[in-house]
C-alpha cells in the first residue's frame, strides 16, 4: 500500500466523487480512474460501489476513513523525520510560480535568513506548486490568485494569506513602441504571451477576450511560461508582453520600456502564500506566523 493510494481514497471521500477527487489530486479524470483500478487490483478487492452515480466508497471503506487519515498523517511525519525535515529542521521548503521566484520569493528569503532560517526554494507551474504542498513535499507555496476567484481550485484544502496585489502591464521596448504608427497601418500588433495551458495563460486569454481596443489586430508571435523570458523577448522588441510592475518599474521610469495600456488591457493578481491545512508541524506554523507578521498579510 502506497501513501499516494491512501491519499487518493481520502480525496474521493472528501471531494464526494471521482471527478472532483481527480481535480483535487491535479489529475485528469481518466488518469485518476486508472490509478484507482491499480489500487483495487493491488489489494484484491473493490473500494467503490459503481452501481451509483457518482461512484461512492463502499461502507466498510467509509468506516476506515478515520484510521486511514491517521495513518496518512503518521506516514508523512515519519517521511519528514527520516529525511531530516521534522520540527527540529531549520530549512524552510518553499515552492513558487516561476515569475514569483524573481519578484517576491527573494523578499521572503531575506526575512527568513535574517531570522536564522535556511530557505530551500524551487519553482513550478501553479498546479505543481499546489500539489507539492498538498503532498507535503514543500512547506509553503507562493502563487498568484485571481482576485475575482475565477480559475481557483481546492481553496478548502489550504490556509491562504495575501501579501500583495500585483499589476501586470502590457509593455513594449522603446524601439517597438516608437514604430507603432507603422504597425497600425497594417493592423497587426505582435504579442508575447503566456501559454494557454498554464495559469497566467488562462488569465491572459480571458483578459484579451474582454479588453483589446477595437480595431487592434493582435497576433501572438512568441510564448513563454517564464516571466523573465517574456521580459527578454520584450526587451528585444519581439512584441508586447504582460509583466508584473515589481520587476519592470525601474525600466518604465528609465523609459526603456513603455506602457501600452492605451491599446491593450492590464490585469491584477494577488500574490498569496499557502500551506496545507493538514500540516501538523509547529515549524511550518512558526514560519507562517513570521511571514504574516512581517508582511501584514490579509486572510483571503
Amino acid at each position: 500500500m502506497r501513501l499516494e493510494w491512501l491519499e487518493d481514497i481520502l480525496a474521493v471521500h472528501d471531494a464526494g466523487s471521482l471527478r472532483a477527487a481527480a481535480d483535487q489530486r491535479l489529475l485528469t479524470a481518466s488518469a485518476f480512474t486508472r490509478r484507482i483500478r491499480v489500487v483495487e487490483k493491488a489489494i484484491g478487492g473493490e473500494l467503490f460501489d459503481r452501481r451509483n452515480k457518482p461512484v461512492t466508497l463502499r461502507p466498510h471503506v467509509i468506516e476506515l476513513i478515520p484510521s486511514i487519515r491517521e495513518l496518512v498523517a503518521g506516514l508523512k511525519k515519519a517521511q519528514d523525520e527520516l529525511s531530516g525535515l521534522g520540527d527540529n529542521e531549520q530549512v524552510t521548503r518553499i515552492i513558487c510560480q516561476h515569475t514569483l521566484s524573481v519578484s517576491w520569493a527573494p523578499k521572503v528569503a531575506k526575512l527568513l535568513t535574517i531570522n536564522g532560517l535556511q530557505m530551500r526554494i524551487k519553482s513550478g507551474s501553479k498546479d505543481e506548486c499546489m500539489l507539492s504542498v498538498m503532498k507535503n513535499d514543500t512547506d509553503l507555496a507562493i502563487v498568484y490568485v485571481d482576485p475575482s476567484g475565477q480559475n481557483e481550485k481546492n481553496s478548502d484544502l489550504f490556509d491562504c494569506f495575501r501579501f500583495a496585489r500585483e499589476h501586470f502591464l502590457p509593455v513594449a521596448s522603446l524601439n517597438l513602441a516608437s514604430s507603432l504608427d507603422q504597425v497600425f497601418q497594417v493592423r497587426r500588433v505582435p504579442l508575447v504571451a503566456y501559454p494557454r495551458d498554464i495559469y497566467l495563460g488562462e488569465v491572459l486569454e480571458r483578459v484579451l477576450s474582454n479588453g483589446v481596443k477595437k480595431g487592434v489586430n493582435a497576433a501572438i508571435v512568441a510564448e513563454s511560461g517564464l516571466g523573465p523570458a517574456v521580459l527578454e523577448f520584450v526587451r528585444e522588441g519581439i512584441g508586447i508582453g504582460w509583466l508584473p510592475l515589481s520587476i519592470i518599474k525601474d525600466e518604465l521610469v528609465a523609459g526603456t520600456l513603455i506602457e501600452m495600456t492605451d491599446l491593450l488591457p492590464q490585469f491584477e493578481l494577488d500574490v498569496v502564500v499557502k500551506k496545507s491545512k493538514s500540516s501538523s508541524y509547529k515549524r511550518i506554523d512558526a514560519n507562517w506566523a513570521l511571514i504574516s507578521e512581517n508582511f501584514s498579510l490579509e486572510l483571503v
